[in-house]
């Protein structure tokens, strides 16, 4: 975050020195943009807009958990459930008209929405997590988002090595929720963790096209699983529920998503848990803000911890584990790099 601000910072000042020398009107142009910039420095309300429940014990939950600590900090909240493609730009603008002051888009679905009113509204910082529309160049962008291209995908990788290195059927499953850029991502470094580890194992996949269908999430796992998969992978939030809820009804090993979800099957079928420390991510972006220059592209990952795996299970061996923290360690360092995919051919 801080390189990124940096450079940002760094490029806002080349292009104000690029603008004093062009020509008389130069000198006026640079004040207007740091005046813009010194405007949007400050944060006093926040809303987020959630893709599903707040009660989903996942990517929802996580975020609406730091709102709260935001909150606790002193500032004023607000948060919106559900939010799906049809409401997207209207619940953006409500919040800006409002008067709050930095908005955010929980999922990278967000952006197109959020692109489109951030323009409208240039004193209002807003954050996607998630990485930016393929469609805009970098160029146009505007300049008061912020796009957390975080590597969620370094995470199901390694959760393919996971699951790779622990079937006893050499079949195994990927479970995923809405058609957007992070899900196709994050099942094609799964079945990339696979191939890579055991060539030879079967993977099963599918991206439901919903966050919030506990039936269809235990339908599709079970699906997998009388087909053979005997461990599955899912990041799909309360549709992730009802599959986790299959696994346990079968004895099926699963990974867990966003939150450690070792609780919600019985002792040791949950194998481990891919985590995303979201609310690190949101509440770190107040001062990220309150620096200057706020938006453009940052890239967590597992380097810094925005990523992480959680504690195995007991049913993992020793061997089993030393191999995954060696994947993990050659992610962190550079050795290995995981490239998103956005490719859906599911």
């Amino acid at each position: 975050m801080k390189k990124v601000l940096s450079l940002v910072l760094a490029a806002l000042m080349v292009l104000s020195l690029a603008a004093c020398g062009g020509n008389n009107s130069g000198a006026d142009t640079a004040s207007s943009s740091a005046a813009s910039n010194d405007e949007r420095n400050t944060v006093s309300k926040i809303a987020v807009l959630l893709p599903g429940s707040i009660t989903d014990q996942s990517w929802n939950q996580s975020a609406y958990e730091g709102l709260q600590a935001i909150e606790e900090m002193g500032y004023k909240t607000a948060y919106t459930e559900n939010v799906g493609a049809d409401d997207m730009e209207a619940v953006f603008r409500s919040y800006c008209e409002d008067g709050y002051d930095f908005v955010i888009g929980h999922g990278a679905q967000y952006g197109d929405a959020c692109c489109r009113v951030a323009a409208d509204f240039p004193k209002v910082n807003f954050f996607i997590t998630g990485n930016a529309p393929e469609d805009i160049e970098e160029k146009d962008l505007p300049a008061n988002i912020m796009f957390a291209d975080y590597r969620e995908c370094e995470g199901a990788y390694v959760a393919g090595v996971v699951a790779a290195l622990m079937t006893q059927t050499g079949k195994v499953g990927y479970i995923g929720g809405g058609a957007n850029t992070t899900q196709a991502s994050d099942m094609n470094a799964f079945v990339d963790g696979v191939k890579a580890t055991k060539s030879d194992v079967e993977v099963f996949t599918n991206i439901t096209g919903t966050f919030d269908d506990s039936a269809l999430g235990k339908e599709t796992a079970l699906s997998m699983i009388e087909n053979g998969a005997d461990v599955i992978l899912q990041t799909c939030d309360h549709t992730g529920l009802g599959a986790l809820e299959a696994c346990n009804e079968k004895g099926i090993y699963c990974i867990g998503y966003t939150s450690d979800q070792s609780g919600l099957v019985a002792d040791g079928l949950c194998l481990t848990s891919m985590l995303i420390d979201i609310p690190y991510m949101i509440s770190s972006q107040i001062d990220a803000i309150k620096a200057g220059g706020y938006g453009g592209q940052s890239f967590p990952g597992l380097h810094d911890g925005v990523v992480s795996m959680s504690a195995f299970a007991s049913t993992v061996p020793e061997d089993v584990q030393k191999q995954v923290n060696a994947v993990i360690e050659d992610i962190k360092s550079g050795k290995t790099v995981i490239t998103p995919n956005y490719t859906n051919n599911n």
